[in-house]
């Protein structure tokens, strides 16, 4: 059994896997820890951890996913959700590695609903990019198809070429297991026309791999078209040489090792023995990068397909010898996969068989069966782990649909609510306009009513305030009369003081002329007579004014307990009308000091004590 055949699908997957030791791959880890070191915007760092953990997938896979999960509680305060959604992305790329596939659903989830939260397109797209991968990985093609479509959605016009690359191949791939060499082949261009834009060497080198796949197929299809086979060599001699003059930059040389393969399967199957030479330049160089870049898969292939030529030329202890070195360079190496090793126990059975040896045939048939029992159970093991992985994802997916149907039923209840929300608030409304109405026609009535009670006030108030004015000048007339009474007053007990003294002078006239003759006496009598009636009118004067004023009169009668005499009461008539000690002593032609006497009396008469003004008393009591 040829195990070539087997190999020439490997360029759709064990191309993308990335070399485990390499020159670039170093160089490249190393100048990630440096940016990484030297970032100190969080958001930066983010991004540039997650190039790092890619890049030691298979170097320290562990120090990948924990640089992740550091990544990942970094982006936890960040609002944008396309760090979270990278990160989440990145670490279900690399779950599967130490296989946990419950993680890589769990993460990839978690990276879809991160993904739903920011804005930026190429994230998106990226998200969508790796769950289609993990679809196809997991030969779920029609959601990978998907997938990859919801990716290239988001991707386009967004000139991120590395990225739409990756999507046009495993579509590409999709179509390819599918059997629909068409859409394949289209697709297979599509990426390659991406890579040439990205001028990632990587890109190139697989999309010229995938090119030369392409025409071999079509080659397999239609043999009559030799120039597919020539076409198919072509490619694959691109990519090979882009692997070479881009080593320092090529991270995945695993793409060179497959075209390399793949040239040398085509020279062995379609070219004549003579062209072995050709064969083997290819398939040495197959085997020197994939010893470099230790891809177990690609030395075994290429030690079968050198072992191939020796049982054409039925050497087959030569081509047990090259298969027994691949197998020791298979078990050196402790990645290389059970299923490895089964295939090439496969084909040393059946060199044994051919070569007349059964026993030696049945103890690689044994080793063989060994081999896939232990790849079948690995399989199987991964497999539940996968279903097991599957079945708690798809349990997720199912709460998570039941969450969103109860969120559609939610929202089409919120509607309702909002709905009537909005006829309450528009009854609200109504109401309250109604209620405005009705209020502003009260408010126009109560200010109506202000209004006339204003007025009235106002009104009012002029009535009052000419009620006051009204007062005030009777007011002033009754002060006006009131100094008129007071002067007349005045001037009346003036007249009647004038009145006394003439009588008192008349008097001492009369005394002086007594000796005098009689006719001269006679005339003085006269005049005395006529006094005395001046006399009684003074006492009418009097009477008038104790009628005028007889609230005076009587409070000095009142303090004095009525002992005032008529001289007394004439002292304080003086005083009121103002006139001075000295004047009250001229008018009654006594000497001043009898005034001063006069006032003591008084003062004792009227209950004053020594210091009190007897002025200011008598005429307070007016």
């Amino acid at each position: 059994m040829r195990i070539r055949h087997w190999f020439i699908i490997l360029y759709l997957t064990g191309c993308l896997l990335p070399a485990k030791k390499g020159t670039a791959q170093r160089l490249l880890i190393d100048s990630l820890r440096h940016e990484q070191t030297k970032d100190s915007r969080p958001e930066s760092r983010i991004m540039t951890t997650a190039r790092l953990a890619r890049a030691l997938f298979y170097k320290d896979i562990r120090e990948a996913i924990q640089l992740e999960q550091q990544a990942l509680m970094e982006a936890a305060p960040l609002k944008d959700g396309q760090y979270k959604a990278f990160t989440f992305a990145t670490l279900a790329y690399l779950y599967p590695e130490v296989r946990d596939y419950t993680a890589m659903y769990a993460a990839i989830d978690s990276a879809v609903w991160y993904a739903a939260h920011t804005q930026d397109k190429v994230i998106k797209g990226f998200v969508y990019l790796r769950k289609g991968i993990l679809a196809f990985s997991a030969e779920k093609y029609d959601e990978a198809m998907s997938s990859l479509l919801e990716s290239l959605r988001y991707l386009e016009g967004e000139e991120a070429w590395h990225y739409e690359n990756l999507a046009y191949y495993y579509i590409a791939g999709t179509y390819w297991a599918n059997h629909d060499r068409d859409n394949y082949n289209r697709y297979a261009r599509l990426s390659w026309q991406t890579a040439l834009k990205s001028k990632n060497p990587d890109d190139i080198c697989r999309a010229y791999q995938s090119l030369g796949s392409t025409f071999l197929e079509r080659y397999r299809t239609d043999s009559s078209q030799r120039v597919f086979l020539d076409s198919a060599l072509y490619y694959n001699g691109l990519s090979i040489g882009v692997a070479e003059q881009q080593r320092d930059r090529l991270v995945f040389r695993n793409t060179a090792a497959v075209a390399a393969l793949n040239n040398g399967d085509i020279y062995f199957e379609f070219y004549p023995a003579a062209r072995r030479d050709s064969a083997e330049k290819y398939i040495y160089l197959a085997l020197s990068i994939a010893r470099e870049v230790r891809y177990p898969e690609v030395v075994a292939n290429s030690y079968g397909l050198l072992s191939e030529y020796a049982i054409r030329e039925g050497r087959y202890d030569e081509a047990e010898k090259i298969l027994l070195m691949g197998l020791a360079r298979a078990e050196e190496d402790s990645t290389t996969a059970d299923f490895t090793k089964a295939r090439l126990f496969t084909a040393l059975a059946g060199i044994a068989e051919k070569s007349g040896n059964p026993a030696k045939a049945l103890r690689y048939y044994k080793d063989y069966v060994r081999y896939d029992k232990a790849y079948f159970d690995a399989g199987k093991l991964n497999s539940i782990r996968k279903l097991e992985a599957q079945y708690q994802s798809d349990k997720k997916e199912q709460a998570l649909a039941a969450m969103e149907e109860r969120a559609a039923f939610n929202r089409k209840l919120n509607f309702f609510y909002a709905c009537l929300i909005v006829a309450s608030l528009l009854a609200l409304i109504f109401l309250f306009r109604s209620y405005h109405f009705r209020l502003k026609a009260s408010m126009r009535q109560q200010q109506l009513l202000t209004k006339e009670k204003e007025d009235a006030a106002t009104q009012a108030d002029l009535q009052a305030r000419l009620q006051q004015e009204e007062a005030a000048r009777l007011l002033a007339e009754q002060q006006l009369m009131q100094e008129r009474q007071d002067r007349l007053e005045k001037e009346l007990l003036a007249g009647t003081l004038r009145s006394q003294e003439k009588s008192g002078l008349l008097l001492t006239l009369r005394d002086k002329l007594s000796k005098e003759s009689g006719n001269v006496l006679k005339q003085m009598d006269r005049v005395i007579h006529e006094d005395k009636r001046l006399d009684e009118d003074f006492e009418i004067l009097k009477s008038d004014f104790t009628e005028i004023r007889p609230e005076f009169v009587a409070r000095l009668q009142q303090h004095a307990q009525n002992t005032l005499t008529r001289l007394d009461l004439k002292y304080c008539a003086y005083i009121l009308m103002g006139l001075s000690g000295k004047e009250i002593a001229a008018r009654l032609h006594v000497a001043p000091k009898s005034i001063r006497m006069a006032r003591y009396r008084l003062k004792q008469k009227l209950g004053l004590q020594k210091e009190d003004n007897l002025d200011g008393f008598v005429r307070g009591l007016a």
